[in-house]
Parts: structure tokens; C-alpha cells; sequence
């Protein structure tokens, strides 16, 4: 594709106009060194928290005074490095986070019940669960990848997080749990350039998002939070390797959607409990005026559904 095109796609899949101020970088009402956001005391599991997104999330939480993060992914190798880093972030941060790695691979039930298995041993119940795992899918048409494909992306990305949470939800004791699935754009933009051509990824994340709706519908915050954003932009190889060389100053920060994540993980966020958010929206924006009165009326709005219509009526 033609790198103009290319650009003006990009500039298309970022744009977004919900709240007045878009953001692309953490601002003070979001800001892991907010008091009011403090994780002090709660322990926190990232999936896939060694690199990309699930890295910039945990950091954000050591940033929280985190008491505890946990991060898993399949590459030990990957986990360590990570680790390392998230040391000498709580050093420069001046924090005791502990930083505990596992190496698992999310789609296998038997290791991931032994990992379940293994925090119950060590007393460690989680309050926070970051859903962060997921697989992307290649550009071929559904009936190009075929079942067995398409099924595997189903695996990651809906029966893992699925999951995850049950194990999650049915852990000891009622401290309130906080239950942050981090989803994608894809899922309300199918058919825009680049989107549809890799139509695997848009199917299986909407389905993704569409568990922890309906896991929020039928669960009061008061006992477990839910909420699904979109992580932003951010760089990686990953948009090079698809033959996108963007400039980096286009991309989001990648410490945005770790703060963002961190305040979902907190009352403030309670009245977004089943919706899906931008990490980029406006916190305040969507906390006060019509936006907030339209959240707290209109059933729909955020949530997945059919486009054009509002239960039986046309929207």
C-alpha cells in the first residue's frame, strides 16, 4: 500500500472526537502518583505483562505503590527481563512493590489452574486482573484461515480471558475485585481499511468484550468492577513487520494506557462498570455532563450491540 495511504489510515484508526480533549499522553487526573488512585495494599496480575502494553501497565502500577504485581506470559526469558526493569522502576519510584513472574501459557487449562493452584499456596489472592493477552490475526479472508485458525484465535482471546476470570471471581473471601480487559478498536471499526482485512482479530476481541460486558451486567461493582478499554497506539516492531513505518511522535505514549488502566482500578471508574472506553477519552469528560448523564441512562451506549438500534428501536 501506498505510504500516503498508509499514514491517512493510521491518522483514521486514531482519530476519535467522544471526549473534547483526546489525549496521548498521562494527565494529572489519571496520574499513578495520584493519592487517590494509590494501590497500596492490592496485588495485581498483568497476563502477558512482559512486554508491549502488559508491561507499560504493570510499570504504571508499581508507579501506584502497588503492593504486588504478577506478571505471566509463555517466555520465561521475557519475563525475567521484565522483572528486572520493574525493580528498578519501584527503585527510582521509591516503592516496595514485590514483582512476581510465571511462566504460562494462558491456553492451557492444566498450567493455568497449577498457577491458580500455586498463589493459593503462597496465601496470595489477587484483587486487580488485567486481561491482557492476545493474539492478532493475519491478513486472509475467514474462510482463507479456515476453522482450526480461527478457532485458535478464539482460544487466546475469548476462552482464556473467560477463564482467567472465573478463576479470578471464585477466590476466597469479599474484598472487592477489580476486572480490567484490555480490548481493542477493532471491535466497533470492521469495516474501515486495515481492520476488515484481518477479520480473525476484530471477531474474537469483540467477542472477548462482549464476556466481560455480560459478566458486568450480572455482577454489582460493589463486588467486582468491569471495564474494557482500548489500549491506544502504541509502537511496537509489530507495525513495522505489517510494512507500517509511522513516526513514533504519532503514536500514544506508552505510559498512557498505564495510567489509564490504573485508574479503572479505582471507584472513580465505577460508573463505567460493562462499558468500553478509549484509554485516550477524557476521565473527567466522561464523569460529568451529557456524556455522564447518557451513561448512566441509555443502557447501550458503550456497550456492544447492533449499530442503529437501542434494544427493539432504531437508535
Amino acid at each position: 500500500m501506498d505510504p500516503e495511504i498508509l499514514m491517512q489510515v493510521f491518522r483514521g484508526l486514531s482519530a476519535t472526537n467522544v471526549t473534547k480533549n483526546v489525549h496521548k499522553e498521562p494527565y494529572p487526573a489519571i496520574s499513578p502518583s495520584r493519592p487517590e488512585l494509590s494501590q497500596t495494599g492490592k496485588v495485581v496480575l498483568v497476563t502477558g505483562g512482559g512486554t508491549g502494553v502488559g508491561f507499560s501497565i504493570a510499570k504504571a502500577f508499581i508507579r501506584a505503590s502497588v503492593d504486588t504485581i504478577i506478571i505471566i506470559g509463555r517466555r520465561a526469558d521475557v519475563l525475567e527481563k521484565a522483572a528486572s526493569d520493574l525493580k528498578q522502576e519501584a527503585r527510582l519510584v521509591r516503592t516496595s512493590s514485590k514483582i512476581i513472574t510465571r511462566s504460562v501459557d494462558v491456553v492451557d487449562l492444566v498450567q493455568v489452574d497449577a498457577f491458580w493452584e500455586y498463589l493459593a499456596t503462597q496465601g496470595i489472592n489477587v484483587d486487580v486482573l488485567v486481561a491482557n493477552v492476545g493474539r492478532s490475526s493475519v491478513p486472509k479472508s475467514m474462510t482463507e484461515l479456515g476453522a482450526t485458525r480461527v478457532w485458535e484465535d478464539f482460544e487466546i482471546n475469548v476462552k482464556s480471558p473467560i477463564y482467567f476470570t472465573e478463576k479470578f471471581y471464585n477466590q476466597p473471601g469479599d474484598k472487592k475485585k477489580y476486572l480490567i480487559n484490555v480490548s481493542s478498536s477493532v471491535i466497533h471499526m470492521t469495516a474501515y481499511p486495515g481492520v476488515g482485512d484481518r477479520p480473525a482479530y476484530p471477531l474474537t476481541k469483540m467477542a472477548g468484550t462482549m464476556f466481560f460486558q455480560l459478566t458486568a451486567q450480572n455482577v454489582s461493582p460493589e463486588k467486582m468492577q468491569v471495564i474494557s478499554f482500548h489500549p491506544g497506539y502504541i509502537y511496537s516492531t509489530g507495525w513495522e513487520t505489517v510494512g507500517l513505518k509511522i513516526p513514533r511522535e504519532l503514536f500514544d505514549s506508552d505510559d498512557l494506557c498505564g495510567a489509564f488502566a490504573v485508574w479503572t482500578a479505582t471507584d472513580e471508574a465505577k460508573f463505567l462498570h460493562g462499558r468500553f472506553v478509549w484509554a485516550s477519552w477524557d476521565v473527567e469528560e466522561l464523569a460529568s455532563g451529557e456524556l455522564r448523564k447518557r451513561i448512566d441512562e441509555d443502557p447501550y451506549f458503550l456497550r456492544t450491540s447492533i449499530s442503529g438500534l437501542n434494544g427493539t428501536n432504531l437508535a
